[in-house]
């Protein structure tokens, strides 16, 4: 079982990326496809920039920002920018390569982690968790003070802004593309 674990985590990236495309592949965005997909995009970006800056990973448990809100806010910032790349396709493959890449892996990573942390950080994670959702984040007034910078810098989040750029980079060429030809 563990060496599935380790497999498993292993390879998320690689299907992920060979999923991404898949899904340029199939993509025939435009104009309007790319500008509201391109908003879900930032806020997912934004939500995985606001989480990474509060995690100090493996060190201490995140419990402020956006962990105040939800138990596993990359994933959630994750699936937020996966919908607006499918949204920016403009394609139906798209929206179903991406829910059966984001489903067959990102619950399976939530248990995981869930079992890692309570492993770790025992009662402290227990306390922190009751009443937070694993993945949609709770409505309530959250303290924004605490994003730490170096965090962020050293989870090297800042990746995340160059992969979604370059997503919409090469949205809006293909866009152009398709546009030429018609």
């Amino acid at each position: 079982m563990e060496n599935f674990k380790k497999y498993f985590e292993r390879y998320r990236a690689f299907v992920g990326i060979l999923s991404l495309f898949i899904v340029l592949y199939f993509a025939k965005p435009n104009a309007k496809s790319i500008a509201i997909g391109f908003f879900f995009i930032m806020l997912g970006t934004f939500f995985r920039a606001w989480a990474s800056g509060y995690i100090n990973k493996n060190n201490e448990l995140a419990t402020n920002g956006p962990y105040a809100l939800s138990r596993n806010p990359l994933y959630f910032g994750n699936f937020i920018l996966g919908v607006g790349i499918a949204i920016a396709s403009s394609q139906l493959y798209c929206y179903i390569i991406f829910a059966i890449y984001y489903f067959l892996f990102f619950p399976a990573l939530m248990v995981m982690e869930n079992k890692r942390m309570r492993k770790k950080f025992g009662p402290e994670y227990e306390k922190w968790s009751k009443g937070l959702n694993s993945f949609f984040p709770v409505i309530k007034k959250v303290n924004f003070s605490g994003f730490n910078i170096s965090y962020y810098m050293k989870n090297k989040e800042y990746k995340v802004i160059y992969f979604s750029l370059f997503i919409v980079i090469a949205l809006i060429f293909k866009a152009l593309f398709y546009f030429k030809k018609a």
